[in-house]
């Protein structure tokens, strides 16, 4: 039997109860759900918005009576995928009398529902004549039955919302059901594309215009962290010793990469022993050597106009825009800047404090490399 496992976990959603911090963030959101309010979450990708989602519907499901619904929107593109995706998230997420007595009201429609085996994604696959868009209707109001049925007040997340604007006219559609529904249901909007979400909430030609209350999730507090990885290097018999700032300051309080780093760290040090400096150089070389495909992966899908305005927040030490660097790097200021406004929209890039940084800081390290490669 293994018993001596990594516990640092970065590959996936982790569980409520390892998340790091985010009291005050899940407090605020139990807050707006309880008293009705709509809700857009946002943050770039890997800063660990679906596991805090995770924790509020816990919460919310334990301490306040919430129905929780979570339904990933990643990547649909039809009415057919979205009807499938909330169809799939009632199934799994319902429980007990309130799962019996939805999927019977779901099977009494006549329109290919259910929450078992042979619901509308098994219709749309043997019939592709099939029209998704009256279950869809069906599915959106599904809250106005959890109230009926059981007098409580649903709690519904969209995980990756931006990828609703795919699918046309899905935002209008959305918009003619949850109006209605205040009373009875709250609503998150959780998304990774901040200009997207921007679009779909602050634009006055679009049907959310106004609908939602914003709220950005930042980045960890080292107070936070440190405690985090002492704790876990300790449960299992380890030491992170003095690498735990070098850890820290590389990390500069991304979510997921600090928890990537204390896995490499942690996959060095030995039982029973302290962490070296020299293993956690080893560590963090591994970490980047993991990592090479993936930005090398995301460096190629940028054009040649992002790649300069990368390279210059990092010679430019968080000033892209000084003529020298822009001279260097054979690009003008205004097509730099705004260059820097599509990654920021994209959330690849930041405006901190008068300075710009990249989002991922191991990203701007491999963008280091290039450098002198």
């Amino acid at each position: 039997m293994i018993y001596d496992t990594n516990p640092f976990v970065y590959s996936r959603p982790i569980a409520p109860e390892e998340i790091i911090d985010r009291d005050a963030e899940t407090r605020q959101l139990l807050r707006w759900a309880v008293g009705g309010h709509y809700v857009r979450l946002y943050a770039p990708r890997k800063f660990g918005k679906t596991s805090l989602l995770g924790r509020v519907l816990r919460d919310g499901a334990a301490q306040e009576g919430l129905v929780p619904i979570m339904v990933d929107l990643y990547g649909v593109l039809s009415v057919a995928d979205v009807a499938i995706r909330i169809e799939r998230a009632y199934a799994k997420q319902l429980k007990g009398a309130l799962h019996k007595k939805i999927d019977d009201f779901l099977k009494s429609t006549g329109i290919g529902l259910s929450l078992g085996a042979y619901g509308v994604s098994a219709k749309i696959q043997t019939n592709l004549n099939t029209d998704p868009l009256p279950a869809l209707h069906a599915l959106l109001d599904l809250p106005l039955r959890l109230e009926q049925e059981g007098g409580r007040r649903a709690l519904v997340v969209f995980d990756e919302f931006q990828d609703v604007t795919k699918v046309k006219d899905m935002d209008a559609l959305l918009r003619s059901h949850i109006q209605y529904q205040g009373e009875i249901a709250s609503y998150i909007f959780s998304g990774s594309e901040p200009g997207m979400m921007k679009k779909l909430f602050e634009d006055k030609d679009r049907p959310l215009y106004g609908s939602a209350v914003p709220m950005k999730l930042g980045l960890l507090d080292d107070a936070d962290i440190a405690p985090y990885i002492i704790e876990r290097f300790r449960g299992s018999d380890r030491d992170a010793g003095d690498t735990l700032q070098p850890l820290l300051d590389t990390a500069k309080g991304h979510p997921q990469r600090v928890i990537h780093l204390a896995h490499r760290l942690w996959e060095e040090v030995p039982q029973g022993e302290a962490a070296t400096f020299e293993q956690w150089q080893a560590a963090h070389e591994r970490a980047l050597l993991e990592l090479h495909p993936e930005f090398e992966a995301a460096w190629r899908g940028f054009g040649a106009t992002e790649q300069r305005a990368l390279r210059a927040v990092v010679a430019g030490e968080g000033k892209p825009l000084r003529g020298a660097v822009l001279k260097q790097l054979e690009i003008e200021k205004n097509t730099a800047f705004y260059a820097l406004q599509r990654l920021g929209e994209a959330a690849d890039v930041e405006s901190r404090d008068g300075t710009w940084v990249i989002v991922d800081p191991l990203f701007a390290q491999w963008i280091e490399k290039l450098r002198s490669p």
